[in-house]
C-alpha cells in the first residue's frame, strides 16, 4: 500500500496512459485488492510484477472504452455480467461493513473458549537433543557388532569426544554432517524403539539399543520437557482469534436474517425450467428366453 512506499503516493498519480486511457495508483490499489492483504506487499516489491499488471489494466481500459462506444454495454447479457459482478463488489464491501461496526462485546470469554477447544494444539512435546553412533550389522554378525557397540559405549563413558566417536565407528552416511548428533527432536519423528531407549535415560547418560537399521549406541544430551500454555501465555493471539470468530458471526447471523426473510421465496418451478435435463438411458433388453432342446 501506499503507506509502506518510501513516500506518499496520491491517489490520482498516473502509472501509464495513452492516448485513450490512463492507469492512476488508486486503479492499482483497486486492482491489487484481490490478492490477501497479507501478500500484497510482497507482491509489490517485484518492479516486473506492478508493470504487467499496470500494463494490463491499461489494456482493459483501452478495451473497455472501446466496448461502451460500440455500445455493448447495452447488450441484455453483456449488461447482466457487469451487474452481476458489480452487485458482488458491493456486497464485498457490505459484508467488511458489518465486520467493522460490529457491536463492541468483551472477547475475553469466547477467547478462553476457543483456547480449551484447542488446548491439544498448542502443546509443545518433548524434545530430545542426542547423539549416536551406529553400527550396521550388513557386514558383519550381531555378536561383532555388539562387541563394537560396547567399545564405543565405553569410549563414551569414558567422555570421548562424541563427533570423533561417530566419524570413527558410525556406519550412518549423515555422520559426515553432523558427527552422530540428533537435533532437538519429539519422540514420535524417532525410530520406535530408539525412542523408547533415549526416553528412559537421563541426561548425560548412554545405552545401546537394536533397531531395523542396525544397532546404535545412544546418548541423551539434553531434554526440554512438554509445555502447555495458559491462557494468559497466549491471550493476545486467543483474542484476535475471538475477535475473527466474532466478526465472522455476525455476519453469518446477517446473512440468516436475509434467508430467513418471510418475504424471500424461491421459484422452485422456474428454477427447474432452466436445469439440463440428461437422456434417459433405455432399459437393457430382456434376456432370450432359453429353449428346451427336443
Amino acid at each position: 500500500s501506499g503507506a509502506n512506499a518510501q513516500t506518499p503516493v496520491k491517489p490520482d498519480t498516473v502509472l501509464a496512459s495513452n492516448t485513450q486511457a490512463k492507469v492512476t495508483y488508486e486503479d492499482l490499489i483497486a486492482e491489487l485488492a484481490r490478492i490477501p492483504e497479507e501478500n500484497r506487499l510482497e507482491f509489490m516489491l517485484s518492479a516486473q510484477r506492478l508493470a504487467t499488471v499496470v500494463e494490463n489494466i491499461l489494456i482493459n481500459k483501452v478495451m473497455s472504452a472501446e466496448a461502451q462506444q460500440r455500445g455493448l454495454q447495452n447488450q441484455p447479457k453483456i449488461a447482466a455480467e457487469v451487474r452481476n459482478q458489480s452487485e458482488k463488489v458491493l456486497a464485498k464491501y457490505r459484508r467488511e461493513e458489518l465486520e467493522t461496526n460490529a457491536p463492541k462485546i468483551d472477547l475475553v470469554p469466547l477467547a478462553r473458549e476457543i483456547f480449551l477447544t484447542r488446548l491439544k494444539n498448542f502443546e509443545k512435546p518433548a524434545l530430545y537433543s542426542s547423539w549416536h553412533t551406529l553400527i550396521k550389522t550388513k557386514d558383519r554378525t550381531p555378536a561383532d557388532a555388539l562387541e563394537r557397540a560396547k567399545i564405543v559405549k565405553a569410549k563414551v563413558d569414558a567422555g570421548d569426544p562424541l563427533d570423533a566417536i561417530a566419524k570413527e565407528y558410525s556406519n550412518d552416511e549423515s555422520t559426515t554432517v553432523n558427527f552422530g548428533f540428533i537435533r532437538p527432536t519429539p519422540l514420535s519423528y524417532l525410530d520406535t524403539k530408539f525412542a523408547a531407549a533415549l526416553e528412559k535415560l537421563k541426561p548425560g547418560e548412554s545405552t545401546i539399543v537394536q533397531t531395523d537399521y542396525g544397532i546404535h549406541v545412544i546418548r541423551l544430551l539434553k531434554m526440554e520437557p512438554s509445555f502447555v500454555p495458559t491462557f494468559e501465555d497466549i491471550k493476545q493471539e486467543m483474542l484476535a482469534e475471538a475477535e475473527k470468530a466474532y466478526k465472522q458471526r455476525v455476519v453469518q447471523n446477517y446473512l440468516k436474517k436475509i434467508r430467513t426473510d418471510p418475504s424471500m421465496k424461491l421459484y422452485t418451478d422456474a428454477i427447474d425450467q432452466i436445469r439440463p435435463r440428461l437422456p434417459e438411458i433405455p432399459a437393457p433388453p430382456a434376456p432370450p428366453v432359453p429353449t428346451r432342446p427336443f
